[in-house]
């Protein structure tokens, strides 16, 4: 049985929404994903300073930070290839829990390493402030 949702200000917390087989499922994806579009570490757009966080992306397009700025790009910054399609897993996960019209365009994947930091930051590249972000967290607590 899967916990109760957590609802405060727009965020919801959906612990326990991936079992373990669905979580192991999920890395399988993820892993095949950063097969076909390696991890890159992005900048920062002015100072050029490197993110502490490695990433990719999949699905119709990808989120990108370099000296050119913050944006959405269809190809991968080093390899200049589209991006692989999101997982079903991903698809299944947007379906069951956005509550959105449209399919999602993008599919960020965050890898931390022990020293990885993010700082408090808010997302404001997107056209459509209505749609949601459906985070999926896997390893670390």
């Amino acid at each position: 049985m899967r916990p109760a949702s957590t609802s405060v200000h727009g965020l919801e917390l959906r612990p326990g929404y991936l079992d373990r087989a669905a979580q192991e499922a999920l890395l399988a994806a993820v892993r095949d994903a950063i097969r076909r579009a390696p991890l890159f570490t992005p900048t920062m757009p002015r100072s050029g300073k490197p993110f502490s966080v490695r990433m990719t992306n999949c699905g119709p397009l990808g989120w990108v930070s370099d000296a050119g700025g913050y944006r959405y790009q269809a190809t991968h910054p080093d390899t200049g290839r589209p991006w692989p399609p999101m997982p079903e897993a991903v698809l299944r996960a947007w379906r069951d829990l956005a509550g959105y019209r449209a399919p999602p365009e993008a599919c960020l994947i965050n890898v931390y390493a022990p020293t990885a930091r993010m700082g408090l930051h808010q997302d404001r590249d997107e056209q459509d402030f209505a749609a949601p972000v459906v985070s999926l967290s896997l390893g670390d607590t």
